[in-house]
């Protein structure tokens, strides 16, 4: 079958079926070509293919595919098809001393990064378009924009993909963001008793809306709501607040279980790919996706419940390299195959962000187009 074909076949299916010894080959085959074609229409990756393990022809497995470091993307721009067919350039949430990514995005890998997070959310959420609670300010996710950040593009793909109603509840004042109590009480007199979608930035979540919300002693009642969450963890871990105080709070403040406060695990390099927590509290994999825990220093494949790097694979992007990325997150490999959610595939748990520290040796490679020496 066509690789193009194939994509969208993995991509449009329910996901979570394949077991994984099924998944490794079908993906391994998708992988090896598109690194190939991606050899062939830039120099700098097929030099870094070229200087790293096996060549394509000589994958055997997953773990031959030379993972790109995710801090590539701040300092060049990687490219994998014409800059004609460029049509967005998303940028990730970086701070204000920090240089953020760029990804460049086509219409084929947006329409797949699309279809890639509705049929993922879709096996936590439903297909039912319900009213969406956005914990944030309208200007995130401006209609049209060529550029666009980590947090607009998640809420984005949430509301636009299962949004009936999407009601923006923050307003920016000098620079702060706080609740606007006009619109927020309209949602709830219009929503009330229905079910409702949530989404947000964790640490405005926590630190803007829920705050104000404890401030004030107000409280919701929407029992039968789910909020899609994420990042920020790194600022409320040195907060000393845990993912279960986040959900029990959240959960308070809106009248309903933990239970329905649902954190995800993504990053812009690699939209289109998402892991949500589970029943059990485990996050899972896509069946057009995979994730290695690499060690830290060493680079090898780690055994289950051995902590390391996190290393996405996904077969969505034409646009840029993000075939194999290896990202400065660790984590943990908990299980194949038999999580008792009964989702089928690897599942594993984030850890913590790596503090100050770059992969080194791989991004080598790019030297000559910086300069460096």
């Amino acid at each position: 079958m066509d690789p193009s074909a194939q994509v969208k076949e993995l991509i449009a299916q329910v996901q979570f079926q394949l077991p994984h010894q099924e998944k490794e080959p079908l993906l391994l085959e998708i992988l090896r070509s598109q690194i190939v074609h991606n050899m062939e229409v830039s120099p700098e990756l097929q030099k870094f293919y070229s200087s790293l393990g096996k060549l394509p022809d000589h994958y055997t497995a997953l773990v031959d595919i030379p993972p790109l470091p995710v801090s590539m993307f701040k300092y060049f721009d990687l490219k994998t098809c014409p800059a004609e067919e460029i049509i967005r350039t998303m940028h990730s949430s970086g701070t204000t001393t920090s240089t953020p990514s760029k990804i460049y995005i086509n219409k084929e890998t947006s329409f797949r990064q699309s279809r890639g997070l509705m049929a993922t959310l879709k096996n936590y959420l439903g297909g039912k378009r319900r009213p969406v609670l956005i914990l944030d300010t309208e200007n995130v996710n401006k209609a049209g924009a060529s550029t666009l950040t980590a947090r607009g593009a998640a809420i984005r793909g949430i509301a636009g993909n299962f949004g009936r109603t999407k009601v923006y509840v923050m307003d920016e004042i000098e620079g702060e963001l706080y609740i606007n109590v006009e619109r927020l009480t309209q949602f709830c007199d219009e929503f009330a008793g229905q079910e409702i979608l949530v989404s947000g930035f964790t640490y405005i979540v926590w630190s803007r809306f829920i705050q104000q919300m404890q401030e004030a002693k107000k409280t919701l009642d929407f029992p039968n709501m789910k909020l899609v969450h994420s990042g920020g963890w790194k600022k409320l871990t040195a907060q000393a607040v845990t993912k279960d105080q986040f959900s029990q709070a959240v959960a308070t403040i809106f009248g309903t279980s933990s239970a329905n406060i649902i954190d995800f695990y993504g990053m812009v390099e690699q939209l289109g790919v998402v892991f949500l927590d589970c029943e059990a509290g485990h996050k899972h994999i896509p069946d057009f996706a995979e994730v290695i825990i690499r060690d830290i220093y060493t680079m090898q494949e780690q055994p289950i419940g051995s902590p390391g790097l996190i290393e996405i694979l996904n077969i969505i992007p034409s646009s840029y390299p993000g075939q194999a990325i290896i990202t400065e997150d660790v984590g943990e490999l908990i299980g194949i195959d038999d999580c008792p959610c009964g989702r089928m595939g690897k599942y594993f748990e984030f850890r913590s962000r790596v503090e100050k520290t770059e992969t080194r040796g791989c991004g080598d490679t790019f030297a000559e187009k910086r300069g460096d020496k």
